[in-house]
């Protein structure tokens, strides 16, 4: 009992011990070979089992640059915390505040259930419904605050489902109960048959119920992580792939062309391909052969009920209300500004100011502060007094008071700084990977990759990508792995983009396990999934996605970001010889 208590405690001390063991256990790394590349491979390791392992929350983890960094000389305090505040975190801490104005106005559910009003009440419509909003809204909030808007709506139409399937199947055993009683004159037997054939038919329904439960619920999680990767803003991986490329292109004194059209520009077909491929597979997983339009369903009921309680749930919502109207409109604006900045084909707005003095987060944080000044209720001076009863009853008019559409208290409350604290991180470390080297080393290391062709590379580091962001955060896995590829890219003579954009699209493609993302855990705390599930949809989805991803990258991402070519910058101001520099691969 000694020995049990013992290993007791050590497992109810877990964090501890592993926050103990892992530093020291790694220390042999910079003390046995005293350089700046093994000081930070240090920082790196720690850093990343931290992450890795979740001993201690993400966003914890993320301020240990702040230590490490200074104590091992890499860098000063003072430029680790610079690192922190970059202008892409601005432009995604504007980004999440007007997530949060459309969550408190519940525009983003009036959105999800018109969108199913719309759609037929047949299983395969009803998945389309409930793909498209979490597609769409996953582009500019939060993955996982789109999957739990959604999950709820999803176990309602579940449940309403289920009730039609046992109606009918009591409707059903009525009737053979009928029909054998008026029969057991001619044959004793009947009974029995009809009774073993109500059961098998019953278990074969209990079967098409789990398959159509399980697509539900996996359905919002995969179109979650579609969405999200379509804009720069949909999810931290861009967002931190944004601050590192742009990093790297000030390093040698560019500037980096990545911006919210061009991303979009490039991302928003692929995630549009995928999301229609999720769909055409979950519906063939749920229905199988009888998914084609050639082959009649087996299913002989109607879904009415189900579309009537959608019809139900919108009613509800009322009529659209003023501070849904204001907060679309800002919305509406902020896309466009976003768009219309630099588009690329003509001068944007971007144009009127100095270069480089005007960025998407200037839009960003401009519709932010916009939030904090519209009021939630229309003013006095836009109330007209029509008729005798307005004038009797005009208490609430003059007892009006102002209520902006957002509040510091909402959004301490909701937004996740922890996403911010997370960016910041990454940020941090990939700046301490370029001065101390160590992405330099890395880079020397793999320049045996040269052999392959360009494509092939950014296949296989694709591929890896997406391994690893199945079993750990995709932030961390972008702050990991997006340093050491873009300066691989540039050892080889290759345009950096060519290998950080297929591998930050990657990041987004986490099919297959629930640990994943939070939608996909999201969507397994539904009960109707199991690991096996997740694993026999999503190794399809994930095969599918890589081939279209670098598809999509040598078909219109080469002409969008020019790919082909590595800027003259690269080679001027590279003061470190390369091991091999072969412009001529993309050729």
């Amino acid at each position: 009992m000694g020995a049990l208590d013992c290993l007791r405690s050590i497992r109810e001390c877990s964090t501890l011990w592993f926050s103990v063991l892992v530093p020291l256990v790694v220390l042999p790394l910079p003390v046995l070979h005293p350089n700046d590349v093994s000081r930070c491979a240090y920082c790196v390791i720690v850093i990343a089992l931290f992450w890795m392992t979740e001993i201690i929350p993400l966003a914890v983890t993320s301020l240990l640059p702040v230590i490490l960094f200074p104590l091992w000389g890499l860098m000063s305090v003072k430029d680790v915390c610079s690192s922190y505040v970059k202008d892409t975190l601005m432009l995604f801490l504007g980004s999440l505040i007007v997530a949060v104005a459309v969550e408190r106005w519940n525009l983003h559910k009036r959105l999800a259930l018109r969108t199913l009003t719309l759609v037929g009440p047949e299983p395969k419509w009803l998945m389309l419904g409930i793909m498209f909003p979490c597609w769409f809204l996953s582009m500019w909030m939060s993955n996982t605050a789109t999957t739990a808007m959604m999950m709820p709506i999803v176990i309602a139409i579940l449940h309403q489902i289920k009730e039609c399937r046992q109606k009918i199947r009591n409707q059903s055993g009525i009737m053979l109960s009928e029909l054998g009683n008026g029969q057991t004159t001619h044959n004793e037997n009947i009974d029995d048959s009809d009774e073993a054939n109500t059961s098998s038919v019953s278990e074969e329904e209990d079967k098409e119920f789990t398959i159509l439960a399980k697509s539900f619920s996996i359905c919002a999680a995969y179109a979650a992580n579609c969405g999200g990767m379509a804009t720069l803003t949909g999810t931290p991986p861009n967002i931190i792939f944004k601050g590192i490329a742009d990093g790297l292109y000030e390093k040698y004194n560019t500037e980096n062309d990545v911006n919210f059209a061009n991303w979009m520009l490039f991302a928003l077909p692929i995630s549009t391909i995928i999301f229609i491929f999720c769909w055409g597979w979950l519906t063939f997983f749920m229905k199988g052969k009888y998914c084609c339009p050639c082959v009649k369903s087996k299913e002989d009921m109607t879904f009415d009920p189900v579309k009537q309680i959608i019809m139900k749930e919108y009613s509800a919502m009322g009529t659209i209300t003023f501070p849904e109207i204001v907060v679309a409109c800002n919305f509406v604006i902020l896309v466009l500004l976003w768009v219309t900045r630099s588009p690329g084909f003509v001068p944007g707005w971007g144009a009127l100011f100095k270069p480089g003095y005007a960025k998407d987060s200037t839009s960003a944080i401009l519709i932010c502060i916009m939030m904090f000044i519209l009021p939630a209720k229309p003013p006095r001076c836009f109330k007209r007094k029509s008729s005798a009863y307005d004038i009797e009853n005009s208490t609430e008019s003059e007892n009006y008071v102002y209520e902006p559409l957002l509040n510091w208290k909402i959004v301490h409350e909701k937004l996740a700084w922890g996403v911010l604290l997370l960016m910041g991180g990454g940020f941090a470390l990939a700046d301490g990977c370029q001065k101390s080297g160590f992405s330099d080393w890395i880079s020397d290391n793999l320049i045996g990759l040269a052999a392959l062709p360009p494509w092939v590379i950014a296949m296989l580091l694709s591929i890896i990508i997406a391994g690893a962001t199945e079993i750990t955060s995709n932030a961390a896995t972008s702050n990991l792995f997006l340093p050491i590829v873009g300066r691989l890219a540039i050892d080889l003579g290759i345009n950096p983009l060519y290998f950080m954009i297929p591998c930050t699209v990657a990041t987004s493609l986490a099919f297959l396990l629930p640990v994943a993302t939070p939608p996909n855990a999201i969507a397994f705390s539904s009960g109707y999934l199991q690991v096996k599930d997740m694993v026999k949809t999503g190794i399809f989805m994930n095969i599918f996605s890589l081939v279209v991803v670098n598809i999509a990258l040598n078909l219109w991402g080469v002409p969008i970001y020019n790919l082909h070519h590595l800027p003259k910058e690269f080679f001027s101001n590279y003061s470190a010889t390369p091991t091999v520099v072969n412009v001529t691969l993309l050729n």
